[in-house]
């Protein structure tokens, strides 16, 4: 049974890095290439490269890339080699094979907006199998080692802005750094989106002496999760931030003198609800 698993788990990774790199070389042709918009990482200098010399995109991804993932097994592993070669080798034959492809659209920042959206879902499905496309994705597998908390799509700006600037000093063109930015910044977040959820959370704190009773107000009204403070007074409350509103109304209500602050998450996983953890989930009356 679970060799039956692995080979699932394993023919859905492969799916959706052949499908993300399907759609991240569709960017690069459509969108991105036609309208010389730099978007970083190893694409962003072959993007730079043609424009200067006429080196093909995808040879020269290649052949950039083929040093960093032998460094990068290292501390990887041999699945992140292989998914990586893998995805480089398809990304790079597709965007050349695909070249001959007319671009999407003649305006600029259509190309910025739309190449950024395609690019970030490819990246957003290829990314969690372990696989990269090679360059600054590497870097920030690299990142994550270290610092885990720090959504990679938020490394990838870092890297990949030094790449834009460096690159429109070179081709000398202010507009095409401000498109690529965007762009970039587009294909962030999307990353981010794919990756860690679509549906945006909010963590809120309320400060109160009457939990017990704000409590079965929202267990009443809308999904979510609690958990009485242990130390002071109060409730954690973690909901869609969409019933953001409706916790204050309960909290308003019930006890005006209550304090509460809220903030988003990023990311939140997990189906038990805080209020079935031990120790913390007595509310005093």
């Amino acid at each position: 049974m679970r060799v039956i698993s692995n080979v699932k788990q394993y023919g859905r990774e492969l799916l959706y890095i052949v499908i993300g790199s399907i759609i991240y070389a569709l960017s690069v042709v459509l969108f991105i290439d036609p309208a010389k918009i730099i978007p970083g990482s190893v694409t962003g200098i072959a993007v730079i490269a043609k424009a200067l010399f006429g080196i093909p995109i995808g040879l020269l991804s290649v052949i950039i890339n083929v040093p960093l993932i032998l460094i990068a097994v290292f501390y990887l592993g041999r699945k992140m080699l292989v998914y990586t070669i893998l995805t480089v080798l398809l990304t790079s034959a597709l965007i050349d094979w695909w070249a001959f492809l007319p671009p999407f659209t003649d305006n600029m920042l259509l190309a910025a907006i739309f190449g950024g959206i395609m690019m970030g879902v490819g990246m957003g499905m290829m990314l969690p199998t372990g696989a990269t496309t090679g360059g600054t994705t590497v870097v920030g597998r690299l990142v994550l080692l270290k610092y885990p908390n720090i959504p990679i799509g938020y490394i990838l700006l870092i890297v990949d802005f030094i790449i834009i600037v460096v690159g429109s000093m070179l081709l000398k063109d202010w507009d095409l750094m401000l498109y690529s930015i965007l762009n970039l910044y587009v294909c962030v977040v999307v990353i981010n989106k794919v990756m860690y959820g679509m549906k945006i959370d909010a963590m809120s704190v309320v400060f109160t002496e009457h939990s017990k009773e704000i409590l079965q107000k929202i267990q009443a009204t809308f999904p979510c999760k609690v958990s009485a403070l242990s130390d002071i007074p109060g409730l954690l409350c973690i909901c869609r931030k969409s019933d953001v509103n409706k916790l204050q109304r309960i909290v308003e209500r019930t006890d005006p003198s209550a304090f509460c602050a809220s903030l988003d998450l990023d990311y939140s996983f997990g189906k038990n609800s805080a209020k079935q953890l031990p120790n913390q989930c007595k509310v005093s009356e």
